[in-house]
């Protein structure tokens, strides 16, 4: 009897110490707030349909974060991608009216976004950096109209470098986080953006950063490594590289060395995790429409589950009062009748003089900028400006910022009939960028250059030959496009809207814009961050004399009733190429199929006329759903000494062949494949579903 209750007293003992070992904690993703401090309305997917609703606000968050941090206090909140640039309070304050109600929000560690570089060098410096000297901090605020406000909370970038002040010869951030949640210790690995540069040198002065596939690899893995050494049981990486960059990355870093991606940038709403080949998982919580939530269950001595789910941050969340206040507070200034507000960065002249819920007009064509390839903001933005100007063409960029605007008429959220109003808060939320308007000449030729390098940055297959962001805005042109061909190949012709000819040899005019750094006397050749032209000049603001802001003429083109209809279409894919949401992701992205798909290797037969060995790849879809087109076979592995006579392209240097359509559940195709081998070796492959991407 003494034995049986002994050993009743060491099995209780027993899992009690399991049951302490046992832990739940959650990651909440917060991503790309943009600075936008109120709900505003989004076009989102609903029981297969595109609908609107309304979406975001700080007031929301605040309650949702303190629902989560409610139910488990082991909660870590997460700070990733762009968040003190995007709305018209943050441009003109420098970011400064985002800052104390995100600060009272309780972010525990955060990553800059590409945007928040955008004030310059010197306010990312004062904004991010909390180890400058009193001198250092004197010099630089010296230099900025505005105190800079800080953020409460770490930033974390191993992938930048300080070239000169602050932290000259290191990284300018702290690269990682240990923190104990829960008795566990989780790293944290911070990736910023590393397009600054690309966006305007004068944005980077000072820095540098880590470039390219390898590069990056080395970075994560050591990093992780480090922390897992320091006793890490989790390591998360929060990047604004991109969820292309990220997915990439995750399948090329070392087994085990990082969890999750946290990924930034793209927007993309992640509701499944993706699975990559070292076992990290690739998740986005779009913007600032919605929370991520990973609830990670750690047992001592197991393999952690993780669950992730997205919460939309919509009309069903109630305001948090004292968040609402700070955001009523950082807003009332710019309600007043005149807020009489300029730019405070050096040079600009624009100005605010009306307050920001004024309404300047009404659309009657849906506004966005949901499709990677050609928005109907875009459309609408680049005829208005050809029709100001006269010019042939007109060019704007390809961001992904926007406010969806439905069309007056249209019916929404709680049937809401919408009146197709846009105020000042809108057109910042489409344009939050002080660049001016500009005019110049371009030879046709070197309009398919700038198409073929646009086209790259959007839609190559190797993620880090892109360029961070969505296809420029074009007006003026018929524009034919195949997005399956190989980068450099994808332009097929390029005719004048009107559908005459452009001979490369023809002079075309060209409206576009102008960064503050680009040369506008006359003598330029850039215009939207594009070389190529001739006799680049600004475009004069008729009512200042001063260089015309977009802002300015698209309120112009808004109160006067000429803002052009975006509705049309003028680039045609002759691919197809499925876009969102027929695919998940705006930008397309190709990925690995991990279930659900069977495949069966033939044998190889050689024609010794040819030299080519021959076989066949049967792929079968032994799951429930569809696996959607474009659909590519990518062949792995592939011993040295051979290559795939017809394969249709590369995928990371990987030949890879086409799949026609989509392939149902139960559903089955036979691929043929072709080799030569320039030795007796035997040929090895392993295929490797993709589906999505171009």
């Amino acid at each position: 009897m003494k034995k049986f209750k002994l050993s009743l007293t060491v099995l209780a003992m027993s899992l009690a110490a399991i049951q302490a070992q046992a832990v739940t904690l959650t990651f909440i993703e917060n991503n790309d707030l943009h600075a936008h401090l109120t709900p505003h309305l989004d076009k989102v997917v609903k029981n297969g349909q595109v609908v609107y609703e309304s979406r975001g606000g700080l007031a929301r968050v605040a309650t949702l974060v303190k629902q989560i941090r409610a139910q488990n206090p082991n909660s870590v909140l997460m700070n990733v991608g762009d968040t003190y640039h995007g709305g018209v309070e943050a441009l003109y304050t420098l970011g400064n009216a985002v800052i104390d109600p995100l600060n009272s929000l309780g972010v525990d560690v955060g990553v800059p976004g590409n945007w928040d570089f955008a004030y310059g060098p010197n306010v990312l410096r004062l904004r991010y950096v909390n180890n400058l000297t009193t001198f250092q901090k004197n010099l630089l605020q010296a230099t900025v109209s505005i105190t800079v406000k800080k953020p409460n909370f770490p930033n974390l970038a191993a992938n930048m470098q300080s070239t000169a002040g602050a932290n000259a010869g290191g990284l300018l951030l702290p690269g990682t986080l240990l923190k104990t949640v829960g008795g566990v210790k989780v790293g944290f690995i911070g990736l910023t953006s590393d397009i600054v540069a690309q966006m305007d040198s004068m944005l980077a002065v000072g820095l540098s950063f880590t470039q390219g596939e390898t590069a990056y690899r080395d970075l994560i893995n050591t990093q992780a490594q480090s922390l897992r050494s320091q006793g890490a049981e989790l390591v998360m990486v929060m990047s604004e590289l991109g969820l292309q960059k990220d997915y990439r990355l995750a399948d090329v870093i070392s087994a085990g060395a990082v969890d999750v991606f946290f990924s930034a940038h793209t927007h993309d709403t992640i509701f499944t995790p993706l699975k990559t080949k070292s076992g990290a998982l690739v998740v986005e919580a779009g913007h600032d429409g919605w929370l991520g939530r990973m609830d990670v269950d750690v047992v001592s001595g197991q393999t952690p589950v993780f669950n992730w789910t997205l919460l939309p941050v919509d009309s069903s969340i109630p305001d948090d009062p004292a968040m609402k206040t700070l955001v009523d507070a950082a807003r009332a200034p710019f309600l007043t009748a005149n807020p009489n507000m300029t730019v405070p960065m050096n040079g600009m002249t624009l100005k605010l003089t009306q307050p920001i819920n004024t309404v300047l007009g009404h659309v009657y064509a849906p506004l966005d900028r949901e499709d990677a390839l050609e928005s109907t903001f875009n459309n609408a933005w680049t005829d208005t400006l050809r029709q100001q100007t006269g010019t042939d063409i007109a060019i704007t960029p390809g961001f992904r910022m926007d406010a969806p605007t439905p069309a007056a008429g249209m019916t929404y959220e709680d049937n809401y009939v919408a009146d197709g109003a846009l105020t000042i808060e809108d057109v910042y939320r489409y344009i939050p960028v002080p660049y001016t308007l500009g005019t110049g000449t371009i030879a046709g030729s070197a309009i398919k250059s700038i198409l073929e390098s646009d086209l790259t940055a959007v839609y190559s297959l190797d993620s880090f030959l892109q360029g961070g962001g969505w296809a420029n805005g074009w007006s003026g042109l018929n524009i034919n496009v195949d997005l399956s061909h190989p980068d450099g190949q994808r332009v097929q012709s390029i005719v004048h809207a009107n559908g005459s000819p452009i001979a490369d040899t023809d002079t075309l005019t060209a409206t576009g814009c102008l960064r503050p750094t680009d040369t506008a006397d006359g003598t330029g050749t850039i215009l939207c961050s594009f070389s190529g032209f001739s006799n680049v000049k600004s475009l004069i603001n008729p009512a200042t004399g001063n260089p015309w802001y977009p802002q300015e003429l698209f309120t112009t083109a808004l109160t006067q009733g000429w803002l052009a209809n975006g509705a049309r279409h003028n680039i045609t894919d002759a691919a197809a190429t499925p876009a969102w949401p027929a695919q998940p992701f705006v930008q397309p992205l190709a990925v690995r199929v991990t279930s659900g798909v069977n495949m069966v290797k033939s044998g190889l037969t050689y024609n010794v006329g040819s030299q080519i060995y021959t076989g066949q790849i049967t792929v079968s879809n032994t799951g429930t759903v569809p696996h959607q087109a474009p659909l590519k076979l990518v062949i792995e592995g592939l011993t040295s000494t051979a290559t795939v006579v017809n394969a249709a392209g590369t995928y990371y240097n990987q030949p890879y062949l086409t799949l026609t359509g989509s392939l149902a559940p139960g559903s089955s195709t036979t691929v043929k494949v072709q080799f030569k081998n320039s030795s007796p070796t035997r040929i090895t492959y392993s295929p490797a579903t993709y589906t999505g991407g171009v």
